[in-house]
């Protein structure tokens, strides 16, 4: 008896054991997000600013010297008003080395003419795709040592990386979707996700206006983690991204390019292993591996009721991918900005997130809140077919729609944000102001060189900053509605009616 009471209780024990272990595993995935609005100082916080001057603001601030040198990365259109290559720098190269400085001391007043709590080196360029032809550049900073070798640094909080992105928000008249799509983006994937941070942008002594600094995604210890490539190995662990206008060394012909499903002028590229290890073989690797996946999910045997697809795929980051997606409104999915990555020794994901500056109708075209984006886009028109598949995702948005992504939670983010940069705001709009008048905004700004398309600002431009939220709000508010009301209807890709007769269980 006291032998099957001491078995019982070590059998007991175990399990326990095993729960706090898995517990520990499940807790390892989940991202303790920094949010800078709600943890930083605000102006309230600082009080009176005894020092104040035209450089004095409660957000960091950063500044990059260039020594004269002309920043490369502009598009240069070509008789028909397309791009037709980018420009260099004066030898040439694509990027220029600078020195940069960081004013980030915690719970005061920052001022140009304040000493640094951080400097170095770094390459330094324009960076974007439609934001290229807009007065405002975004920028990609990428630090490196006295000897111009890569190092790893970290910025305004921010854990360490090679490289950076300062994204000016302009056509973005809110100057809060990135950095807010971002943070929320990071609470429903158990991922990485890009880290963010506000900040005012100097160049060589000008103000640039308000910026977001963010985390680009770079494979990395401190960002998505992949297995190391060494020329020679026979598994390699990838990534890949969907673009207009790849660069033909990097691209891999796909199934889905070669059977003309990615839009046109879309193509996959190869991000890693870089671009020095991309032989022959693991141009191949790739290219099959992802072949063998879309072969699968494009499959007419689908309608049959073939899983096989879902051995390949890490299901959960499909699922969420698709709902912070179609939340946010983002067009972009499947033909911009869109990554995948595959471990060698895992399944394929989609992600990480990126590129929220279009969120929530912020697009050179209307897009309906009434209605799904993406339902039908990409490898989600097919994945739909599967009921399961369409279940996870009711099932995901319904938990979401209680915490994240409800009304009150989105509806506070931003007016805590807003209220956060407070005169941030007025000082970006002492310069950037006039982005507010169609008629002032010269047809180069106009200009989205993608689809050769133009933003048409006499119709859809907000007239000032409480405009532009209220636009935001408006579309993301309905959306939710219109979500809550017809989430369910997503099944109806999945029902037998759609494939003669076949459904998938």
């Amino acid at each position: 008896m006291r032998k099957s009471v001491a078995m019982m209780l070590t059998a007991m024990l175990a399990i326990i054991c095993l729960a706090f272990l898995f517990q520990d595993l499940e807790d390892d995935q989940t991202v303790n997000r920094y949010h800078q609005h709600l943890s930083s100082s605000s102006e309230k916080d600082l009080g009176t600013d005894p020092f104040k001057d035209d450089t004095s603001t409660h957000l960091p601030i950063i500044e990059i010297n260039t020594s004269g040198q002309k920043i490369p990365g502009s598009p240069v259109a070509d008789e028909n008003g397309h791009l037709a290559y980018y420009e260099t720098a004066a030898d040439g190269q694509s990027q220029i080395e600078v020195t940069y400085k960081v004013i980030n001391k915690e719970g005061s007043w920052h001022h140009l003419s304040d000493e640094a709590d951080q400097s170095g080196s770094a390459l330094f360029r324009i960076r974007g795709n439609s934001s290229r032809w807009f007065a405002k550049k975004s920028y990609r900073l990428k630090m490196v040592n006295e000897f111009d070798e890569n190092i790893k640094e970290g910025l305004l909080g921010m854990s360490e990386g090679n490289e950076w992105a300062l994204y000016g928000p302009f056509l973005d008249k809110t100057l809060i979707r990135n950095y807010m799509c971002m943070n929320i983006a990071a609470q429903v994937v158990p991922v990485w996700t890009p880290d963010v941070r506000f900040c005012e942008l100097y160049i060589d002594g000008e103000y640039q206006g308000l910026y977001v600094a963010m985390e680009m995604i770079d494979v990395d210890e401190k960002r998505v983690r992949l297995s190391e490539y060494e020329d020679g190995d026979m598994v390699v662990s990838y990534m890949v991204r969907v673009e207009p206008h790849t660069d033909p060394e990097r691209q891999v012909e796909n199934f889905s390019f070669y059977t003309y499903r990615l839009e046109s002028q879309r193509s996959m590229e190869i991000i890693y292993p870089g671009r020095l290890l991309q032989n022959d073989y693991v141009k191949a690797y790739v290219q099959t591996d992802l072949d063998e996946v879309e072969r699968k999910i494009y499959a007419y045997e689908n309608g049959d009721g073939s899983h096989a697809w879902k051995d390949e795929i890490d299901l959960d980051s499909f699922v969420n991918y698709y709902i912070i997606e179609e939340f946010f409104g983002i067009s972009d999915t499947f033909s911009a900005s869109t990554y995948f990555y595959r471990d060698g020794r895992g399944k394929l994901h989609i992600g990480p997130v990126w590129d929220f500056n279009n969120a929530f109708d912020n697009f050179f075209q209307p897009i309906e809140e009434y209605g799904f984006v993406l339902a039908q886009r990409g490898w989600f028109g097919q994945m739909m077919r599967d009921k399961q598949f369409v279940q996870l995702v009711i099932d995901r948005y319904h938990e979401l729609r209680k915490g994240v992504l409800s009304d009150e939670y989105l509806s506070n983010y931003v007016d805590e944000t807003i209220d956060y940069l407070g005169s941030a705001i007025k000082h970006n709009y002492e310069i950037w102001g006039y982005s507010f008048d169609p008629y002032a905004v010269s047809a180069r700004e106009r200009r989205s060189y993608m689809e050769g398309s133009t933003i048409d600002l006499e119709k859809y431009n907000p007239e000032n900053y409480e405009e532009a939220i209220e636009w935001m709000k408006d579309y993301m508010l309905d959306h939710a509605h219109w979500l809550d009301e017809n989430i369910e209807s997503l099944k109806q890709y999945a029902h037998p009616s759609k494939y003669n007769g076949q459904m998938i269980e």
